[in-house]
């Protein structure tokens, strides 16, 4: 196995090379247009980049005349990646972000200590095969354990969206075996294999493509100044704030909230914060 040295590549021919590597780890794919048009490269330098990483690689990638692109070869080892699930789904969720991460260059910061939360563990050989399916409209057999049934259940569905609700992944995907739209939690997935193409299209998710106003405002048994505290935390203009969720996404949200049936119910200190439209929202709310 061939190993670089830290500065071995130009900053900017590292980025297109790991992106390359990522590309084809977790896709199985590589057109050399995808180089050209992320980097703004010619097709020249795209052709020069995949040669440098064959030099170092060999046997990662094969070329398919009929296909016109690179495909991953069973001797794959990664050089730039780590090849963990973590590792994609961090860029995946960073990806999504309105504000990118910017690097910023700042002395004289305080310290400072983040909570990290146990990492739900994700199979390398789910992962990559419900990439594969969500990118290219394929269709999965899943072995999915779900918590409404005591044994595992082998399921057949068509992924389109990776979805992180700030606790865990799943999959929004069509399940043909309950004929509905269905979330399906990746790390309760213990095996999943691409089956091929779908023999008609899915019908249209109307909960996902639905969008939905969200209002919450102070817990009614707060004092006002407390209630005050409450409407600088969230920002809230008149005693209440808005924002847009995806019906199919409606209940992640609330969780994350800590927002239930009970919340006008709960003691005020410990609650803070109610839903203000539940009538308006109770076709779509799961409890």
């Amino acid at each position: 196995m061939t190993e670089i040295p830290q500065d071995f590549f130009k900053w900017d021919v590292k980025q297109r090379l790991t992106l390359l590597e990522a590309t084809v780890y977790w896709t199985g794919e590589l057109v050399t247009g995808f180089l050209t048009s992320t980097f703004s490269i010619s097709r020249v330098q795209a052709t020069k980049d995949i040669a440098q990483y064959l030099s170092l690689r060999p046997d990662n990638l094969r070329y398919d005349r009929s296909l016109k692109r690179y495909l991953i070869t069973e001797q794959f080892s990664p050089l730039l990646i780590t090849g963990s699930p973590q590792e994609c789904l961090q860029v995946l969720q960073a990806s999504q972000s309105a504000a990118p991460p910017v690097v910023t260059l700042m002395s004289n910061l305080p310290t400072v200590e983040v909570l990290t939360s146990p990492t739900r563990h994700i199979d390398v050989g789910v992962l990559r095969p419900v990439l594969q399916a969500a990118r290219f409209g394929l269709v999965l057999e899943i072995g999915y354990q779900s918590m409404s049934t005591p044994e595992p259940a082998v399921r057949k569905v068509q992924p389109h969206t990776l979805v992180f609700d700030g606790w865990r992944w799943h999959m929004r995907a069509f399940s043909y075996s309950h004929n509905e739209f269905r979330d399906f939690v990746l790390a309760r997935i213990h095996q999943a294999s691409v089956v091929g193409k779908p023999e008609q299209p899915s019908p249209v998710d109307t909960l996902w493509e639905m969008q939905l106003t969200v209002e919450i405002g102070p817990h009614p048994g707060l004092s006002d100044s407390q209630k005050q505290a409450v409407e600088r935390d969230f920002g809230m203009t008149d005693g209440k704030c808005s924002t847009t969720v995806r019906a199919a996404l409606l209940s992640y949200l609330l969780l994350s909230l800590r927002i239930g049936k009970d919340d006008y119910q709960r003691e005020a200190m410990v609650q803070q914060i109610v839903l203000l439209n539940r009538d308006e929202l109770q076709p779509y709310l799961a409890f």
